[in-house]
């Protein structure tokens, strides 16, 4: 018998660009350097005991291979004649070698990149098992079961041990369904930095910026339309987005677009999907400036435009929590008309808010057909949101949809649903994505708590905190320290949002 095996010793991960050092995964064990069938080595058989060493090293290599987890193969420096294969090749080894480092947003890009470049690959499973790995480390446990579902359910016998990934898979699918008795899947703290489009570097400070971002912890990049006032001219375009999402992706950052659905800054509103008050009634009113999001046109709008970043190579989309109260009061004619078809109703406003002069009404004295009117557009924008996430994960799968919502509405449900529209189990538990919980600088540790528990595990819930900046360009150091005085924060991911009246730089 021969055997070219050996038992490495065990040691911490290491964060080189080798693949040489042991590394080990909670649940998978997996294991690096020279693959063999046997995990054992002839040191073995010159000390006491070789018989029975001999004895397990058989009785392990008879063992069915899918009862054990897959190793990440040795990097194959054999050059090929076909350079587009030799390309694939190296994205492939790339993605193993981040993984190994730990960089896990960036093994996640890499092997999404190969899948989607490489689709006649024999090595698409092995792409798909170790891009559902990297999701785990993430703390995308839905990303990650995706991914095990395609390999489980999608014929891979072709594809090079296509079998042994699928029974792996099922075998993952089946882990993470059972639930634990602490609810936690792990900490995965995440630390993503908005900014607007005129907070953004010119084209050659870029590159430099999202270095320094980078090894300051930043693992997500979100953009947010600027800050101008409504001048009918759209400020936030898709060509933004895709030379912005190039850079990121190559730095191995997630890219993510913040968008206001409320306020419509960036986007090309029509006037008929703005929304009008008991007070300010007629269309043509200078006062209305929040959009309808009951609108059928504009929900049908912004579904196309989500289709559109995620085609740039937008990672995923964070839906801006309402910044001013008044959500149950606005209303389109078109929102209007489709709930009173939808109860039956005449749907003028005497039937829905009641009359005219009694413009300081209690909660417990609205009427009946005025929680009607709040619960139907509540679930109007709950609904649309789910297609919203649907549409973002046409094109990419793995892209996700982070919903914001106010502290306040945690401890104050009905107050967050009548004014922000913001009804936090039912978006909790249907979009399937996250929630950003904006803080209010009230305490809520408690609701977080649970929160956590509604999700499926923390790894959901994200803190939503504002930074004033005042030097330009962004120091990394003020940009630590705000991060520092927020570390009671710790634990869960976090979302800064940079607030400066100067751009960067």
């Amino acid at each position: 018998m021969q055997s070219t095996a050996r038992i490495l010793p065990k040691r911490q991960p290491s964060r080189s660009a080798t693949f040489s050092p042991a590394w080990r995964s909670s649940g998978s064990h997996v294991s690096l350097g020279a693959m063999s069938p046997l995990p054992c080595t002839f040191h073995l058989f010159r000390s006491r005991g070789s018989a029975l060493a001999l004895s397990l090293c058989l009785v392990s290599g008879c063992a069915p291979l899918a009862s054990r987890p897959p190793s990440i193969p040795p990097s194959n420096r054999v050059t090929h004649t076909n350079p587009a294969y030799d390309a694939q090749v190296r994205l492939l080894q790339e993605a193993h070698r981040a993984f190994v480092q730990e960089r896990y947003p960036a093994a996640a890009l890499f092997f999404n990149r190969f899948i989607d470049d490489a689709k006649d690959s024999p090595r698409l499973a092995e792409a798909r098992w170790w891009l559902g790995r990297a999701y785990e480390r993430l703390g995308d446990y839905r990303s990650a079961m995706t991914q095990y579902r395609l390999l489980a359910v999608k014929s891979v016998t072709q594809q090079a041990d296509g079998a042994l990934y699928e029974g792996y898979a099922l075998r993952r699918l089946d882990d993470l369904r059972r639930p634990r008795p602490d609810g936690h899947h792990g900490d995965a703290m995440q630390l993503a930095l908005s900014v607007t489009v005129d907070q953004l570097p010119s084209i050659t400070g870029l590159v430099p910026w999202l270095q320094e971002l980078a090894q300051a912890g930043v693992t997500v990049l979100a953009i947010a339309p600027a800050q101008t006032p409504k001048s009918g001219i759209q400020a936030f375009n898709v060509e933004t987005v895709r030379s912005v999402a190039a850079e990121t992706h190559r730095l191995g950052l997630f890219l993510w677009v913040v968008l206001d659905l409320h306020d419509g800054s960036g986007l090309d509103v029509r006037p008929e999907w703005m929304a009008a008050t008991r007070q300010a009634a007629r269309p043509d009113d200078a006062s209305r400036s929040s959009v309808d999001v009951a609108h059928p046109g504009y929900q049908a709008y912004l579904e196309e435009t989500v289709r559109r970043l995620a085609r740039a190579g937008c990672d995923g989309v964070v839906l801006a929590a309402r910044s001013t109260a008044g959500f149950a009061e606005e209303f389109s004619d078109e929102s209007r008309r489709l709930f009173a078809a939808s109860f039956g109703l005449n749907g003028t406003l005497e039937e829905i808010f009641g009359s005219m002069a009694s413009t300081d009404i209690t909660e417990q004295g609205q009427s009946a057909t005025y929680w009607r009117w709040v619960g139907w557009k509540a679930r109007s924008y709950t609904q649309w949101t789910v297609r919203l996430h649907k549409a973002l994960r046409e094109r990419n799968p793995a892209a996700t949809l982070s919903i914001e919502v106010r502290q306040s509405s945690l401890a104050m449900p009905l107050q967050g649903l009548q004014q922000f529209g913001e009804d936090v189990a039912e978006l909790s538990l249907n979009t399937g994505g996250s929630l950003v919980v904006r803080h209010e600088g009230i305490e809520g540790e408690a609701a977080l708590e649970k929160l956590s528990r509604q999700l499926g595990g923390p790894d959901r819930v994200w803190i939503g905190l504002s930074v004033k900046t005042s030097t330009r360009p962004l120091a990394m150091e003020e940009f630590n320290q705000s991060i520092a005085d927020r570390a009671i924060f710790g634990r869960w991911n976090r979302l800064i949002h940079a607030e400066s009246g100067q751009t960067i730089p």
